[in-house]
């Protein structure tokens, strides 16, 4: 009773339901009216000689013409897309139209059963009853009008009847009083059905909603950098694709621009400091860009830019330019203002034939190139770039083959002792003499290695090499070999090499491993977990290159070096730069310090090996004592150097 109450009422405060209710009701109503309108003539016909002209005729003439004009109206406006307002509005019409016409109809027929005979008034229940059966379904989904015009033509009915003095007659209208209430029950169970599918729609049209708005959002950040704001890495390259094949003969110009000491940003002042630096930047780029072309994030402090196609050269020259101006601008961070550079890759393709992956390779191969240099600028993909990038490929290709095994050797350079200049030991330089491209430098093909992953394979073979040279080799001479930041962060390749070191029989002592400094800026954390293990071994460990990196002393106390290796390109200027002098002085006064040795490369004249010695540098190596040599020179060069060094002994006794 309580449903069938609430569904009495119009529900105003869901305008959802009263416009499902509307709707429902478009296709219903004409229904009712055209089954009306022809119940009603059909009596009328029958009575038109009996009954009064005006009774008979014009009363259901003028109903039915009133329901002709219902009809036209919901046929115009039933589909119209209306408010709750408004629907509320017409619901309630649709209530009293029903409910005056019902009783219209009704009074109409009641008046007509005094006039014929028996088969007329017989006409007239069946009227009746029609009237109200059609008004039950096709008003359910308006229970007020449903029980309004039911109750309005089966009182009609049964008062009429019930004192007709007709048996058949009082049967008929006490049937009815009773099947009202079945009646009754199927209106409010159809009511409720019908409310329960308008919920489960607009629940469904809900969730249908919130998952599109979640689709959305997900497309927006599968396309979006969520720290930024930019486009990212996978909307950078679709609309670089998008491009491609719109107008594969006019590709577009892209670049690349990296921060340049980015990484001491995070180190220094924190990730937060750094995301902040990485926003700035986003917002000065954008600036930048006008609106037009796009730039994008793609990947830590990598950015992306597609240049506007209407930029000549020069001006895209210059942007490039005021890209790496506007990172040199200082960025307000909390705890301090800080001040990066940057430099950018510019690829200008010529022609077409080009892919999105093929651009984004050369523009990031300018970007090497400038970065190498270290002057924040501008590289444009040249010619000769391009020359150098199909060697690269050529070499990255030649690792895949069988041969490549074969074609690795070890060179050995002597490493002298200042003090009396007998030979410690060697270091194994790595070399490749390819059957196709011949002798390939170390700088292009172990850079090449990394990029490939054939790093860890090329240490093994190298490694196992040097092992058999170090077996060889007379005691105390020592083995130094170099790792590549791969190795160092790779646990199962620091296993490996050890259980190499335990399988040869050599003494882990006599084995020294050198390590970039950039090895470390890639994995600290696992670095130094590798470097422990190792130096847990007794095996020695070298920084090598140092000073031309981006570590910082705190690596050098933390992960307690053994030794300290003073790159070339101090040594090398020794005697013609005074920075190069005291950077070189200031390495040695800080390894005498911290109590480990120092390392000087690239020696190449006696004057800086007896500089460098009384700077307080013990170990050297370079030309001026030796190239490079196969294993059995390097045993020849060592025996020498050990017999002149007795000799000297012995003259000086």
């Amino acid at each position: 009773m309580r449903n069938l109450l609430s569904g009495l009422r119009l529900q105003k405060e869901n305008p959802t339901f009263l416009v499902a209710q509307y709707k429902a009701l478009s296709s219903q109503i004409p229904v009712l009216y055209i089954l009306l309108v022809i119940n009603a003539l059909a009596v009328a016909i029958t009575h038109i000689h009996t009954a009064p002209m005006w009774l008979a005729l014009y009363v259901p003439v003028g109903l039915s013409v009133l329901c002709v004009f219902r009809i036209v109206w919901w046929q115009i406006h039933g589909q119209d897309c209306i408010s709750g307002d408004r629907a509320y509005r017409v619901m309630r019409r649709t209530i009293v139209l029903a409910g005056v016409l019902t009783f219209a109809f009704g009074a109409w027929a009641v008046a007509l059963y005094q006039y014929g005979n028996a088969y007329q008034q017989g006409q007239v229940a069946y009227f009746l009853v029609v009237t109200g059966i059609s008004c039950v379904l096709c008003l359910m989904h308006l229970p007020a009008a449903a029980l309004l015009t039911t109750a309005i033509t089966f009182s009609f009915m049964v008062v009429t009847f019930m004192f007709s003095g007709n048996s058949v007659f009082v049967a008929t209208a006490t049937s009815v009083i009773f099947l009202s209430f079945p009646f009754i029950r199927v209106i409010n169970s159809y009511f409720q059905n019908f409310a329960g599918l308008v919920r489960l729609t607009k629940e469904l049209g809900d969730k249908q909603t919130e998952a599109e708005r979640l689709n959305l959002i997900n497309s927006r950040n599968a396309l979006q950098d969520q720290l930024t704001g930019l486009a990212n890495r996978r909307s950078f390259f679709r609309e670089l694709q998008d491009l491609l094949q719109q107008r594969p003969e006019e590709p577009p110009i892209i670049g690349l621009v990296d921060l340049d000491g980015f990484k001491p940003v995070n180190d220094v002042f924190g990730h937060a400091a750094g995301d902040l630096v990485l926003k700035q930047t986003a917002e000065r780029f954008v600036a930048l860009m006008g609106g037009k072309g796009t730039i994008a994030r793609l990947g830590g402090d990598e950015f992306g830019v597609i240049f506007p196609s209407d930029l000549s050269r020069s001006c895209v020259s210059e942007m490039g330019q005021a890209f790496c101006a506007a990172l040199r601008e200082p960025y307000d961070v909390p705890g301090g203002s800080i001040r990066i550079s940057g430099s950018c890759g510019i690829v200008v393709p010529e022609g077409g034939g080009h892919t999105a992956e093929q651009l984004y390779e050369k523009a990031d191969f300018a970007l090497y190139q400038v970065k190498s240099r270290r002057n924040g600028s501008v590289e444009f993909f040249s010619h000769d770039l391009e020359e150098i990038l199909q060697q690269r490929h050529l070499i990255e290709l030649e690792l895949q083959s069988d041969n490549f095994a074969r074609e690795l050797s070890l060179e050995y350079q002597p490493i002298i002792d200042l003090d009396d200049g007998h030979v410690v030991g060697f270091e194994a330089l790595a070399r490749w003499n390819s059957a196709r491209l011949g002798r390939v430098s170390p700088d292009a093909f172990i850079p090449a290695a990394e990029r490939t992953a054939m790093i860890g394979k090329m240490t093994r073979i190298l490694f196992a090499e040097a092992l058999k040279a170090l077996s060889i080799m007379p005691p105390p001479l020592r083995m130094s070999f170099n790792l590549s930041a791969r190795d160092i962060c790779d646990h199962e390749t620091s296993m490996a090499l050890l259980g190499m070191i335990h399988g040869a029989k050599i003494d882990p002592r006599r084995i020294e491993f050198e390590i970039t400094e950039t090895a470390l800026l890639s994995d600290f954390d696992t670095a130094y977990e590798v470097i422990g293990l190792l130096r847990a071994a007794g095996i020695t460990i070298a920084l090598d290159d140092f000073g031309t990196g981006f570590s910082s002393l705190s690596h050098v106390h933390r992960l307690e070096f053994d030794k300290i290796k003073i790159d070339k390109s101090f040594v090398m200027q020794f005697d013609r730069d005074v920075r190069c002098m005291n950077i070189t002085r200031s390495v040695a006064n800080l390894c005498r310090n911290l109590g480990i040795a120092s390392v000087a490369e690239g020696v190449e004249s006696l004057a800086i090996a007896e500089a460098l010695h009384a700077f307080g540098v013990r170990l050297a190596q370079g030309y001026h004592f030796s190239r490079p040599l196969r294993l059995h020179d390097a045993i020849a060069f060592a025996e020498a150097s050990e017999t002149g060094v007795e000799a000297r002994r012995l003259a000086s006794a």
